[in-house]
C-alpha cells in the first residue's frame, strides 16, 4: 500500500514538475501581495495559495425547564487550503480539505456521562490534486489524484450486553476505515478561476478498511456478552464491501465539480459535488441488513449486483459569513448518497406509532441497532465563532 502511494505521488510530482517547464508565456515576476482575502501570490506569480480555518461553536442550555429539552454543546473545526500554478498551458491545482466536530447531548458531568453523551458528528480529511495541460481555450488533458478518510474512530453506543446491562461502545469507523483512493486521466473544464469541472470515463477507485481481525465478529460469548472484538473491529459491510473483505476495487466515470467565490459582500460560498459511477466492481457487497416490521427484527437482504452501478453522490458547502476581520458565522452541509452503505435509522413503534427521538438509533426487540441502505446521508451544522481567510 505504501509503494502505491509512494508510485502515485512520484506521478503527480513528475507531472507538476513537468508542467512548471511548459510555460508557453513569459511572466513577470511579481512581489509578495495579498489579494483582499481572496488568495495570496507567491513571489513568482505563478503560484497562488489560500483558504480560511476556524472554530463554529454551538450551545443549547436548560436548568429546570418544564417544557423540557436536553442541553447541548457541538464545535466543529474546520479548514480549507488550495494551492494553485498557473503558466502558459500548463495548470496544477491542489486542494485539502479538514472536517472535525464533536456534539454534546445532555450532561456530561462525570466521565461516564462524558463517554456516552460527547461524540463525534463529522471528521472528514480529504486531498485532491490536478494537473492538467490545455487541448484548446478553457479545456485541459489532466489527471486527476483523490484521497479521502477520517481522523479518528467514531463509536456506536446503542449496543448493550445482554449480561448485566451494561452500556458499551463498538467502533464504526476510524483512520483509514474507510479511505478511498481515485486516479484518473481526463478533461477539465476550467471557463472562470472560481470554477473547476473534471470528467474521465475511465477511473480507478480503491476502498481500504484496516481491520484489527481478518473479518467481523458478533459472537456471543458463555456469559452473555459480545468478544471485544466486536467492538474495535470495523464493520465492512457499512461501506459496501463484502464481509470479511478489506478492499474493493472499483473502475468507473467520475464527475467532479469545484465552486469557490465570494458570491455578495463578506459571503463566501465553497462547493464540491463529486458523482461516481462504477462499470466494475470487485468484492461489491450485496447483503445488507434489512429491518421487518411485521415481527419487529433485523434480517439481511440481497440486492442485485447490477446496483454497483447506481452512482455514488457527495456534496459538500461551506458558506462562510463574514462578521469582522475574524469573528464569522459559517454553515457546513454534506449530503453524501451511496446505495448499498448501512446507516442507522429511527423507526416508528409497532403498537404506538410513536417515532423516536431524531438522531437516535432505535433498537429492535432483540436489542439490535437497525440499519437500512438505500437513504440519503445528511448532516448540517451552523453556528458562530472564529475564522481566518486567506
Amino acid at each position: 500500500m505504501k509503494q502505491l502511494l509512494l508510485i502515485i505521488l512520484l506521478i503527480i510530482t513528475g507531472l507538476g514538475a513537468s508542467a512548471q517547464k511548459d510555460t508557453a508565456v513569459a511572466v513577470k515576476k511579481k512581489k509578495l501581495s495579498w489579494i483582499g482575502g481572496d488568495g495570496i501570490y507567491l513571489r513568482d506569480s505563478l503560484w497562488k495559495v489560500g483558504g480560511y480555518a476556524g472554530v463554529t461553536l454551538s450551545q443549547t442550555a436548560l436548568y429546570q425547564w418544564g417544557p423540557g429539552g436536553t442541553n447541548n454543546f457541538s464545535f466543529l473545526i474546520a479548514s480549507n487550503a488550495y494551492a494553485n500554478y498557473k503558466s502558459g498551458k500548463a495548470l496544477w491545482e491542489n486542494n485539502l480539505d479538514i472536517k472535525w466536530g464533536m456534539v454534546a447531548n445532555g450532561l456530561v458531568r462525570t466521565a461516564a456521562l462524558a463517554g456516552r453523551n460527547f461524540q463525534k458528528n463529522i471528521d472528514v480529511l480529504a486531498f485532491k490534486s490536478n494537473v492538467g495541460y490545455e487541448l484548446k481555450k478553457e479545456l485541459y488533458a489532466s489527471i486527476k489524484l483523490g484521497f479521502e478518510s477520517q481522523f479518528t474512530p467514531s463509536y456506536d453506543y446503542s449496543q448493550t450486553d445482554t449480561s448485566g446491562g451494561r452500556l458499551r461502545k463498538y467502533t464504526v469507523s476510524k483512520f483509514f476505515a474507510p479511505a478511498v483512493i481515485t486516479i484518473g486521466p481526463g478533461l477539465t473544464y476550467k471557463p472562470k478561476p472560481y470554477i473547476t469541472v473534471f470528467f474521465t470515463p475511465i477511473e480507478g477507485k480503491l476502498t481500504f478498511v484496516t481491520k484489527d481481525d481478518p473479518g467481523r465478529s458478533a459472537d456471543t460469548l458463555s456469559d452473555g456478552t459480545h468478544a471485544d472484538r466486536y467492538f474495535s473491529d470495523v464493520d465492512e459491510t457499512r461501506f459496501g464491501l463484502k464481509k470479511g473483505y478489506g478492499f474493493m476495487g472499483e473502475l468507473g466515470a467520475e464527475l467532479d465539480v469545484a465552486f469557490q467565490k465570494d458570491i455578495v459582500k463578506n459571503v463566501n460560498w465553497k462547493s464540491h459535488l463529486n458523482i461516481f459511477a462504477s462499470y466494475m466492481n470487485a468484492n461489491y457487497n450485496t447483503l445488507v441488513p434489512y429491518y421487518y416490521s411485521g415481527n419487529d427484527s433485523l434480517g439481511f437482504r440481497n440486492i442485485l449486483p447490477s446496483t454497483k452501478s447506481i452512482p455514488v453522490v457527495k456534496w459538500d458547502n461551506d458558506f462562510v459569513f463574514k462578521i469582522n476581520k475574524f469573528l464569522s458565522a459559517t454553515l457546513s452541509t454534506r449530503f453524501v448518497y451511496q446505495y448499498n452503505a448501512t446507516v442507522p435509522i429511527d423507526k416508528r413503534n409497532n403498537s404506538t406509532g410513536a417515532k423516536g427521538a431524531d438522531g437516535v438509533t432505535d433498537v429492535d426487540k432483540n436489542g439490535k441497532p437497525i440499519l437500512a441502505f438505500n437513504k440519503l446521508q445528511i448532516f448540517e451544522q451552523f453556528g458562530i465563532g472564529l475564522a481566518l481567510k486567506f
